[in-house]
C-alpha cells in the first residue's frame, strides 16, 4: 500500500510539472478567426500550461493560468455589402488579396504599437512555444521569431496561394486547388490557365502588399537585421490548417502541415423552445438559411430578396432564416426569421434537411460535421474554394450570386434534398469524424510536441529550403541534356567517320576495276 502511494505521488509530480509556457499572437480583428482558436488556448490553460494570448477578444470564464493581452477593447466592424460582390474572378481575386493585405498591415501596426507587446520585445521572456496567426500577414511570425522560441503558424482558413511555396508545395493548376476559385479538383483547360495566372498575380500582390510593406515597418521594432518574412514563415515548426483531408485532401503536403478542421466544434446544446417547436412541427423538414455575418443582410438588393422569397414560397418545407435586416413584408407563412440563431445546434437536429449558406469556413465545417447537404452561394475569398470542396465531396450544389434567381435556387434546393445527396452528405460526415484524435486533442498534442523538443525540424520539408532551380531539378535536367548531347554528338561523329571510310573504300575499289578493264582492252587491241 505504501509502495503504491509513493508511485502515485511520483506520477502526480511528473504530470504536474509537465507544463509549458505558451504564447499566442493573433492580431486579426476577424471574430471568426478568434472562434476558431479560442477553445485551443482555453484547453491548454486547463491543462496547467501557462498561457498568454495576444488578441482583440477577452476570454470569458478563463482558467487561472490564462492571461489576455488585449490589443483593443472596442470592436467596430461595419461589415460588407452585397454590392461589393465581384462576379469576375480575374478582377475579384487580386482585389480581395489587396484588401486582405491592407487589413494585415493595419493589424501589424496595432500589434507593434501595443505597450505590452513592446514590453515583450524589450524583456524577451522565454516561451516554450508560440502559436501565431498566419493568414493575411506574417507580422506576428516576425515577433515570434524575435522571441527566440519555436513557433507554430495557425491558419484559420484553408491554405492560401502564398503558403504553397513556403511549405514546399509545387503549384500545379491541374490538381492543386486555390481557395479563391471554385474550380475544384477537376478544372478544364481554361480554368487551369486562369488558375495559373491568378496564382502568380496573387503571390505578387501578397509579396508587395504584405511582406515588403510589413518588413519595412518592422525595422524600427525588430532591428535592421530582420530576415525576410518569407524566410521566417518557412521556418515555422508546424502549420495548423483549419481543414481535413476527408474533404480538402488530394494535395501532397509535408509532414509539418497538421489538419485541425473542426477544432471549434463543441457538443450541441438545447435549442431555444420557440425554434425547436418550429423545427419539430415541420412535416416535410426544415431548410436552414444563413448567408453569414460578414455581409450585412440588410444590403441584399430588393430583386435578390424577391427571388429568395419566391423560392421559399414554392417549398413544402419550413425555412429557418438568419436575417438581421429590417422586417420583411409579406413573409411567406413557412418562413421564420431571427437576427441570431444557434447554427450548429440547429444543423444537428434530425429534421433539418438542407443548408443554404455562403460557405464560410466555420459554416462549411459545421455542415460537414452535421452531415447536412448544402446549397452554396459563395460571395468572397475562401468561400469559393470551400463550396468547390463540398461539391467535389458530393454534398453541395453551387449557385453563384450573379445567377441567384428562383429557377436556379429552387433547382439547387431540390438537388440537395434528393435521397442520394442526403446519403452522400452523411457519408462525408462519417469520413470527417473518422480520426485517431479529435481536432482539439490533435492540436494540443502537436503544440506540446513542439514545446517538448524545442521545435520540429525533423518534420520541416526540405523542398521549402531548396532554391527554385533545385525544386524543378533544372540543374539535373541541364546536366542530363548536356551528357545526352555529348553522347549523340560523339555517336554522330563516329558514324560519320565510318561512312566516310566506307565511301573511300568503295571509291578505291571502283578505280582498280576501271584500270583492269582498260588494260584488258588495250591488250586485246
Amino acid at each position: 500500500m505504501i509502495k503504491h502511494t509513493i508511485v502515485c505521488i511520483f506520477v502526480t509530480i511528473i504530470l504536474t510539472t509537465d507544463c509549458y509556457k505558451i504564447l499566442g499572437i493573433f492580431p486579426s480583428l476577424d471574430r471568426t478567426n478568434y472562434l476558431t482558436y479560442r477553445d485551443l488556448f482555453k484547453e491548454l490553460a486547463n491543462r496547467n500550461n501557462d498561457v498568454t494570448l495576444i488578441s482583440h477578444f477577452p476570454m470569458s470564464d478563463a482558467p487561472a493560468s490564462y492571461r489576455d493581452i488585449l490589443l483593443s477593447d472596442r470592436h467596430v466592424y461595419k461589415g460588407l455589402s452585397f454590392e461589393s460582390v465581384i462576379a469576375s474572378e480575374v478582377s475579384r481575386v487580386p482585389f480581395e488579396t489587396l484588401v486582405a493585405t491592407k487589413a494585415g498591415n493595419d493589424d501589424c501596426k496595432t500589434l507593434m504599437n501595443n505597450n505590452q507587446v513592446l514590453h515583450l520585445i524589450r524583456t524577451r521572456p522565454q516561451y516554450d512555444v508560440v502559436l501565431v496567426e498566419s493568414f493575411n500577414s506574417d507580422c506576428g511570425i516576425a515577433l515570434a521569431a524575435n522571441l527566440s522560441a519555436p513557433y507554430i503558424a495557425l491558419n484559420p482558413k484553408p491554405l492560401q496561394p502564398w503558403h504553397y511555396n513556403r511549405l514546399g508545395i509545387n503549384f500545379n493548376a491541374a490538381y492543386v486547388t486555390q481557395t479563391g476559385l471554385s474550380y475544384g479538383k477537376n478544372p478544364w483547360f481554361l480554368d487551369r490557365v486562369r488558375g495559373y495566372i491568378l496564382y502568380h498575380i496573387t503571390n505578387w500582390v501578397y509579396y508587395v502588399g504584405s511582406q515588403i510593406t510589413d518588413h519595412v515597418y518592422l525595422y524600427k521594432y525588430l532591428g535592421d537585421n530582420l530576415p525576410s518574412l518569407e524566410t521566417l514563415a518557412s521556418n515555422a515548426s508546424l502549420v495548423f490548417v483549419n481543414t481535413h483531408q476527408s474533404v480538402f485532401g488530394g494535395i501532397s503536403r509535408p509532414d509539418n502541415v497538421i489538419d485541425i478542421g473542426g477544432i471549434h466544434v463543441r457538443p450541441p446544446k438545447i435549442i431555444p423552445t420557440e425554434i425547436e417547436r418550429f423545427i419539430n412541427e415541420a412535416q416535410h423538414g426544415v431548410v436552414y438559411v444563413n448567408l453569414g455575418s460578414t455581409v450585412k443582410d440588410s444590403t441584399l438588393p430588393t430583386e435578390k430578396l424577391a427571388e429568395l422569397l419566391l423560392t421559399f414560397r414554392k417549398l413544402p418545407h419550413r425555412v429557418l432564416w438568419k436575417w438581421d435586416g429590417a422586417a420583411i413584408q409579406n413573409l411567406p407563412r413557412n418562413v421564420m426569421t431571427m437576427k441570431w440563431l444557434p447554427q450548429y445546434d440547429i444543423l444537428k437536429h434530425d429534421n433539418v434537411k438542407a443548408f443554404i449558406t455562403h460557405a464560410g469556413i466555420l459554416s462549411t465545417i459545421e455542415a460537414i460535421d452535421a452531415g447536412i447537404p448544402v446549397v452554396a452561394i459563395p460571395l468572397f475569398g475562401d468561400q469559393y474554394g470551400n463550396a468547390a470542396a463540398m461539391q467535389d465531396a458530393g454534398m453541395a450544389t453551387i449557385v453563384h450570386y450573379q445567377d441567384l434567381n428562383k429557377e436556379h435556387l429552387l433547382g439547387a434546393v431540390n438537388e440537395v434534398l434528393d435521397a442520394k445527396r442526403q446519403q452522400q452528405a452523411k457519408l462525408t460526415s462519417k469520413l470527417w469524424h473518422d480520426r485517431s484524435l479529435s481536432p482539439l486533442e490533435n492540436a494540443i498534442y502537436w503544440t506540446e510536441y513542439v514545446a517538448r523538443y524545442q521545435g520540429a525540424p525533423n518534420l520541416q520539408p526540405l523542398s521549402s529550403q531548396a532554391p527554385l532551380y533545385q525544386q524543378l531539378q533544372l540543374d539535373v535536367l541541364l546536366f542530363v541534356a548536356i551528357v545526352v548531347y555529348i553522347l549523340f554528338y560523339a555517336l554522330y561523329k563516329i558514324l560519320r567517320t565510318l561512312c566516310c571510310c566506307c565511301c573511300r573504300a568503295d571509291s578505291g575499289n571502283g578505280d582498280d576495276v576501271g584500270d583492269t578493264r582498260k588494260r584488258k582492252r588495250v591488250k586485246f587491241e
